[in-house]
Order: C-alpha cells, then sequence, then structure tokens
C-alpha cells in the first residue's frame, strides 16, 4: 500500500512538471514581443578567432582602405559597434606566432603574405564575412525568463504552482559553450505569484513577491528563440504572509523549458 501510494504521489507530481513546462513555452510566447533580449548580437561582445582570418580593413587609412589584414589564430577581438552590416573592431590580444608556424598551412601563407592586424589601430570587417569563420564570443547577456513552479527546499518540501516573471542579465564565456550550447550564469529578480496558505480557513490565495535568484540560463546556436534554465531563488513576502505560512519563505529550485523571450 505504500509503495502504491508513493508511486501515486510520484505520477502527479510529473504530470504536474509537465504541465508546467508546456504552459511556460505558451506564456514565453505570449510575453516576447514585450522583452528585450540580447539575441545574436556580437556588438559589445569580445570575440576569440579559432582559425586565420583575413580580411580585417584598417580604419583611417585611406591609402590602404581596400587592403585586408590578417588576425592570426587565437587573437581577441572587441566588437565595437555595426552599421550597414559591417563590424567596427578593435584588437586587445594578438598571439605571436613565429612564421615558419604561419608556413605550415595554406591559409596561415596567406595571413602571413597579407600582413598581421596590430593593436594599436581600429579596424572594420563584413559581418557576413567574420561569420564564415570559426570564433567564440564572451560578453554580457540579457532577457526575460517564467518559472511556472518552485521546489521548496526545507519546510514540507513541496513542489509548488508559484511562477515569477522576470528579467535576467548574466555573462556569456567562451569557456562555457560547447556542442552548440551556451551555459550562461544569470541572476534575475522580478514579480512572483506564491499561494500562501492559511491555516484559519483551509484553504491557498495567490500573493504577491518580489523574487530573486541565481542560476544558469541555456541557450542553442541551433535555434536562437530555445532556452533553458535552472534558478535557485527566493521569494519576499509581507510579514504578515510569512507568519500565516512559513514555507513561502523558504529557498526555492526551479529549471524551465521554453523560447527566449
Amino acid at each position: 500500500m505504500t509503495i502504491k501510494l508513493g508511486l501515486l504521489a510520484t505520477s502527479r507530481s510529473v504530470v504536474l512538471v509537465f504541465a508546467a513546462l508546456i504552459s511556460t513555452c505558451a506564456l514565453a510566447q505570449s510575453q516576447a514581443s514585450n522583452v528585450a533580449s540580447a539575441g545574436t548580437s556580437l556588438v559589445g561582445d569580445h570575440v576569440r578567432v579559432q582559425t586565420h582570418v583575413i580580411g580585417f580593413k584598417e580604419s583611417g587609412r585611406t591609402s590602404l582602405s581596400e587592403k585586408e589584414w590578417c588576425a592570426p589564430r587565437d587573437s581577441g577581438v572587441a566588437i565595437r559597434h555595426e552599421a550597414d552590416g559591417i563590424y567596427t573592431v578593435r584588437f586587445y590580444d594578438i598571439p605571436n606566432i613565429a612564421e615558419a608556424e604561419l608556413k605550415k598551412t595554406g591559409l596561415g601563407q596567406d595571413c602571413l603574405a597579407a600582413g598581421l592586424v596590430n593593436l594599436d589601430s581600429s579596424y572594420t570587417i563584413s559581418k557576413n564575412k567574420l561569420a564564415t569563420f570559426d570564433y567564440k564570443r564572451s560578453g554580457v547577456t540579457f532577457g526575460g525568463l517564467v518559472i511556472p513552479f518552485k521546489f521548496r527546499l526545507g519546510g514540507d518540501k513541496a513542489l509548488s504552482s508559484s511562477s515569477t516573471i522576470a528579467p535576467y542579465v548574466g555573462f556569456s564565456s567562451r569557456y562555457l559553450q560547447f556542442f552548440g550550447v551556451s551555459l550562461n550564469p544569470v541572476i534575475t529578480g522580478g514579480v512572483g505569484f506564491v499561494p500562501v496558505f492559511n491555516p484559519a480557513s483551509g484553504t491557498a490565495e495567490t500573493r504577491s513577491a518580489m523574487s530573486f535568484g541565481v542560476g544558469f540560463v541555456m541557450t542553442s546556436s541551433k535555434n536562437d528563440q530555445f532556452s533553458a534554465g535552472l534558478i535557485l531563488g527566493r521569494d519576499v513576502l509581507s510579514k504578515s504572509d510569512r507568519a500565516l505560512d512559513p514555507n513561502v519563505n523558504k529557498p526555492w529550485l526551479s529549471f524551465y523549458l521554453g523560447v527566449a523571450m
């Protein structure tokens, strides 16, 4: 009998989780046009090229305006701004690769013949041309998320339908990019809707709260509308609400799966 009750409770929790995930997708889509996000823009990011890249044009030198310079493999470049599909960039790190090393490959020989970029100049490069080379990016990321349920840590350890709608800001690191997936540490804060149980009436009433959390948001290069996350957070309610239901003051853990907003 105990085993049957345990299986029944587990199955109910699984159903609740899947229902919450489906509602997340629908709610995220309805909010998508209202929340700004970093998207795929490289402006403000640092890029580390993984191959030799030929195509950087030096700014401010009219006599060499069409000459394309080469950034050797593992060069670090800061993307300053974009206009009409052209990035303006500045290099902050250029590796010291020996001439003999460059001559080992055809692209390396072409890079040597084109001439190497330097740290003192500003350059431009076509957005489409840069996209044809392999690179990893790092920089600030932001967007919005919808948390459909929360697992309370401590207390009765209940799975709650409490939800939070909040913006987040985080950092995308090139060291956390693998298999087309980027794992970004974030902080988030926004409005939460928390069920508060009243022992006197035996019912729960939804109350507004401030929700704060930290965690990870995962995005994919295969589809920039995909997002998923794991968030550890806490809801801040009034003193009277906390007195009615001490569980609402416990930290919570949640994950979501939906579309980027």
